[in-house]
């Protein structure tokens, strides 16, 4: 299953392109398998191993306890943020309490400023997620991007549809959910 995956509908535009800063979201939240029951991100290791692994760290350095327990509350967070962009809704808390400890400040480093963590390290990689958010909140792709509603998935992925109408992920969570709800549907309409 792919976080971006689409399937070509004859005559359709192309799929709008997925932003670097998107994929990171996606690629952090889907650390976390729901369907497979997975965790990439249960060590310290596999921690710094996936930061490095996407240029959030320049090099490896040793993950605490505290640092992994904060790299899943971030990913909780941005979860429930995600879930909260079916529907509108704005309850960012989970968000906001993970994105406490991880504190940003303006750069004018390059040609505009811009947002650089103040911390170094795995908290400084961490907050790189953060300046992800506020690159696809300013991008206005923010609310493209949510969780499967089917059950038994709750991927990320990126919402391409011109009205931002999706639902699951890909077509075989949408084909899964659509047939049983017509089988519930039949068996209600013959009992």
């Amino acid at each position: 299953m792919t976080s971006t995956s689409t399937r070509p509908t004859p005559g359709a535009t192309a799929p709008r392109p997925v932003p670097p800063h998107v994929e990171l979201l996606i690629a952090f939240t889907n650390t976390e398998d729901h369907e497979l029951n997975t965790d990439d991100l249960t060590t310290r290791q596999q921690l710094t191993q996936w930061l490095f692994d996407r240029g959030l760290l320049h090099r490896r350095i040793s993950a605490t306890d505290d640092d992994l327990e904060l790299a899943r509350q971030l990913r909780a967070g941005l979860h429930a943020a995600f879930v909260e962009n079916h529907d509108g809704s704005s309850d960012y808390s989970a968000l906001e309490k993970a994105a406490t400890p991880l504190p940003l400040r303006l750069s004018g480093d390059a040609d505009q400023p811009g947002l650089q963590p103040v911390q170094e390290g795995i908290r400084g990689a961490l907050s790189r997620v953060l300046i992800a958010v506020n690159s696809s909140v300013a991008d206005d792709t923010w609310r493209r991007v949510k969780v499967c509603t089917a059950d038994d998935c709750l991927w990320a992925y990126f919402d391409t549809t011109k009205n931002r109408s999706r639902a699951w992920c890909e077509w075989g969570c949408g084909n899964k959910a659509k047939t049983r709800n017509y089988r519930a549907r039949k068996k209600a309409a013959g009992s």
